[in-house]
């Protein structure tokens, strides 16, 4: 009986470990969806601050290059919005205001993954 005692135990502590193993993967796995949750709301609230801060039309010196940016931004969605609305209403749209990029793509041999540990060089 000595014999089936020692598998019985070892049975026992292999169970135990799983449910151990088991809830830390679970807890591991709850904390990164609250990590992610708090990344987004700081993503989230950034953008509500740059909203704010554009809203107000004043520009700190420091902020001076981001809102310009941002400013391009908005005239390339509002154009790239017209473009589209204009396509669906059939109208033609000149090639000169289009931004379309046709290419060549050519396949390549090697892995992907070891073309993007090259660009990364």
């Amino acid at each position: 009986m000595g014999f089936l005692d020692k598998i019985k135990q070892q049975a026992t502590d292999v169970a135990s470990t799983v449910v151990e193993k088991t809830q830390e993967t679970a807890k591991t796995g709850q904390l990164q969806i609250q990590l992610r949750s708090l990344k987004n709301d700081e993503r989230d609230a950034l953008a509500d601050l740059g909203a704010a801060m554009m809203a107000l039309g004043e520009t700190p010196p420091s902020l001076t290059e981001q809102a310009a940016k941002v400013r391009d931004l908005r005239d390339q969605i509002a154009a790239k919005e017209q473009e589209i609305a204009d396509v669906r209403e059939g109208e033609d749209v000149p090639a000169a205001t289009s931004e379309t990029v046709e290419s060549d793509a050519e396949e390549v041999a090697e892995a992907p993954a070891a073309a993007a540990s090259d660009e990364t060089v």
